[in-house]
């Protein structure tokens, strides 16, 4: 869904809001210029523009994807740090036994260590290697609270991977679903002007109140309408 306005959202709602206003004091002209044109439009109007205020932007739904990825971030490096000492004790169990040293992930976890789905896999399968080699692993004495913490990880992990997928996929439907909104409150403000350049034909000072806005982004007025999310991934 493409947005049919050029403006910022925060410009748009101003804009809508401001309508609301001089319309509210001249709505007597508007109506007789346009018969559909009543205080109930007014009144759709100025629900439109709450809504698109207390959807509070992207700004929210970024916050809660922030939120997610962080915990997949954390939920990562635990993994890391499990590694790093459950490699301790293969290496001291099973020292030269490059296959079993591979299955526990040793010589391969570069490549595991900075992706979600790969670190998955691997937790996943961890549980299962521990429980073939625990009895060697047992004889080093590995603590039997490290053997058991694998599939605690694992489950952690891929909860917390869920929720930043279920999160990502809900941000798009809410953007689309604000613009879609956004868009009506767009045509809404249009037509009201366009009816305004004829209600006012002869006081152009009147007629400017409710012309479209051309503010640009600035320092103060930040464009939320379209999503990136390239910072959160993995």
């Amino acid at each position: 869904m493409e947005r049919i306005y050029k403006m910022p959202n925060a410009v748009l709602l101003e804009w809508g809001d401001t309508i609301a206003v001089h319309m509210k004091e001249d709505i007597d002209k508007f109506t007789q210029f346009d018969a559909k044109l009543t205080i109930d439009v007014v009144n759709d109007l100025e629900q439109k523009v709450a809504k698109g205020y207390k959807e509070g932007g992207d700004e929210v739904n970024l916050a809660k994807l922030r939120e997610k990825t962080e915990a997949v971030e954390q939920a990562m490096q635990d993994c890391r740090n499990y590694f790093k000492k459950l490699k301790y004790w293969v290496l001291d169990a099973f020292p030269g036994q490059k296959a079993i040293q591979r299955q526990f992930g040793i010589g391969r976890f570069r490549n595991i260590t900075g992706n979600q789905a790969r670190m998955i896999l691997y937790m996943e399968g961890l549980e299962d290697t521990i429980k073939q080699h625990r009895v060697g692993l047992e004889a080093v004495q590995a603590p039997a609270d490290l053997l058991d913490q694998s599939s605690i990880l694992a489950k952690v992990l891929r909860l917390a991977n869920k929720k930043q997928e279920q999160k990502k996929g809900t941000r798009t439907v809410d953007t689309e679903e604000r613009i879609v909104h956004l868009n009506v409150l767009f045509t809404i403000l249009q037509k009201i002007n366009a009816a305004a350049d004829n209600v006012f034909e002869d006081e152009p000072a009147k007629r400017r109140l409710y012309q479209q806005p051309s503010r640009k982004i600035g320092k103060d007025v930040t464009d939320d309408s379209t999503p990136t999310i390239d910072d959160e991934e993995e």
